[in-house]
């Protein structure tokens, strides 16, 4: 029997068989316009695509996020995105796997998160796609890192909301995390227009000409020593917002360019429109009396790095806990969330505090003897820091067989083989080796998960 099979373009579907045409209904694609208040800006972002795989049509745009004022996406770029970001080989599996697209006849670059999830009660591979203009390639590229922590959160969110509701006809899934998507747009958009820049003057910092005066020295080292310590993740809070942003300018001095661009300046008028803490950016600042830790504390905890807590107003430094604490507290707070949305309750979290030790170093005081901070010295400080830190893994790695034999190290052999004295100049160059080999600081320190396991085993 001659059997010939044919499918239609986007507005139907339909299957001919022996010169018979049995058609089939295809979705609409649902639209959301979302929208930006202008406190925050120009949306960089063109828009965020979902789609799913069928298994008879191939890939199918399902729910589209456009941005209030910027034209919608035609059908061709639907079509062109959907069969681009998922094709019959995509298989993610359990996992979350992630792509960047570089579509310069089409002037997009597309971060695309696949995963496996439910439609209709099938077991169907989506991509969910970040649309950005062409031109922003550099820019969005130094924030991909941040986009890719926060969209990875989301699918996380819907995964269990899909796998929750996969038996409903009209499952509330899809809006419960379409509700999540405006927050994720406004966040992008305020590094776009309110991030920290690459560039850095010194007359913008506390190292400029006649402001070394203006805070306390002492402050100020155990201020870029706590921000140090945590991975370059810190808080920082006062009365002003011209005095807060000379200090996150400061400490901006100590990340790298692409992680001043995930990091945020206050703005002007802020007291009349209070931004909201933003997981995952490097540095942020906020006026005192609208930032409130217990009110955040959950979402600190979960953030990729530790935080440093600097609060101008009364001079203190304090830091959340060390970074291989954190890395479990962090796992902690995420399960205990998306349990939450599985059962509808949630577990009592311990909520840590920030403490107020910042352990003594020298790597920070000898930086400001130098007789006046200027860009040279900063080079070379950060240069110095770099060869530490491949210094500490090039050791860890011999020591350990590559990863094979953990047993043979710890926090004191590498303290004392380094001669990284005090504790404050080890942690220090652990968190910035973390950085260049994630993974080495809880070899060194010991995974708190792993000792949990072996807690309850006992």
């Amino acid at each position: 029997m001659d059997l010939s099979k044919r499918i239609f373009g986007s507005n139907g579907t339909g299957l001919e068989v022996n010169g018979g045409m049995i058609t089939m209904e295809q979705e609409e694609v649902n639209h959301v316009v979302v929208s930006i208040l202008s406190e925050y800006g120009e949306c960089p972002a063109l828009g965020i695509l979902l789609c799913y795989w069928n298994n008879i049509i191939g890939p199918h745009a399902h729910y589209v996020w456009q941005i209030e004022g910027k034209p919608s996406f035609s059908d061709e770029q639907l079509k062109y995105l959907s069969t681009h970001t998922l094709t019959s080989s995509d298989n993610p599996g359990n996992s979350i796997n992630s792509k960047l697209l570089f579509l310069k006849d089409h002037q997009m670059v597309v971060a695309v998160f696949l995963f496996s999830g439910y439609q209709n009660a099938q077991r169907v591979t989506f991509a969910l796609s970040l649309v950005v203009p062409f031109h922003l390639k550099e820019w969005y590229m130094a924030v991909h890192s941040f986009c890719q922590l926060r969209l990875t959160g989301l699918v996380r969110r819907l995964r269990v909301l899909q796998e929750k509701y996969k038996n409903e006809k009209d499952s509330p899934a899809i809006h419960a995390f379409s509700s999540k998507v405006p927050d994720f747009l406004r966040s992008l958009t305020r590094l776009a227009n309110c991030g920290i820049p690459k560039k850095i003057e010194l007359d913008d910092t506390v190292f400029a000409s006649g402001q070394d005066k203006h805070l306390d020295v002492q402050f100020m080292r155990k201020a870029i020593a706590g921000h140090l310590q945590s991975c370059g993740c810190s808080i920082v809070l006062g009365n002003n917002v011209a005095e807060v942003n000379m200090v996150l300018n400061t400490l901006a001095l100590f990340l790298s360019p692409s992680e001043r661009q995930c990091s945020l300046l206050l703005t002007e008028g802020c007291s009349h429109f209070p931004f909201k803490y933003e997981k995952d950016v490097m540095l942020q600042g906020f006026l005192k009396e609208s930032f409130h830790t217990d009110d955040n504390i959950l979402e600190i905890m979960a953030s990729r790095y530790p935080t440093t807590l600097v609060d101008l107003s009364t001079l203190e430094v304090k830091r959340m806990h060390h970074f291989n604490e954190h890395e479990y507290m962090k796992h902690e707070v995420i399960t205990k969330e998306l349990q939450k949305l599985w059962l509808e309750s949630m577990e009592p979290i311990p909520i840590l505090r920030f403490v107020k030790d910042i352990e003594p170093e020298t790597l920070v005081q000898n930086l400001q003897k130098e007789g006046g901070v200027r860009e040279a010295f900063l080079s070379h400080f950060a240069r110095l820091l770099d060869r530490k830190a491949l210094a500490l893994i090039k050791f860890v790695e011999d020591e350990t067989h590559r990863g094979k034999d953990p047993t043979k190290i710890s926090l004191r052999k590498v303290r004392n083989d380094l001669d990284l004295h005090p504790e404050g100049n080890c942690r220090i160059v652990l968190a910035a080796a973390e950085k260049l080999q994630p993974g080495i600081y809880s070899l060194v320190c010991g995974s708190l998960a792993a000792r949990s396991r072996e807690a309850n085993d006992v």
